[in-house]
């Protein structure tokens, strides 16, 4: 199963653990990268996702935002 990350340092961490594809959201770049939602969206419809953010604000903003992709 696909796992949404927000930056490249998560990715680079995640990928010395487990063998799945990690996308990473680039912090708040996610609104803007209608390309990136698409893909989110794609995937969520046909494998479903795991969403790690952070627990802060700007985890909360880009989780929520992904959520309603």
């Amino acid at each position: 199963m696909p796992i949404i990350v927000e930056g490249k340092y998560d990715k680079i961490t995640l990928e010395n653990v487990v063998d799945t594809l990690i996308i990473a959201t680039n912090g708040f770049s996610i609104f803007k990268d209608d390309e990136k939602c698409e893909l989110i969206r794609t995937l969520a419809n046909r494998d479903g996702i795991i969403v790690m953010t952070d627990s802060d604000s700007a985890g909360n903003l880009i989780r929520s935002h992904i959520k309603n992709i």
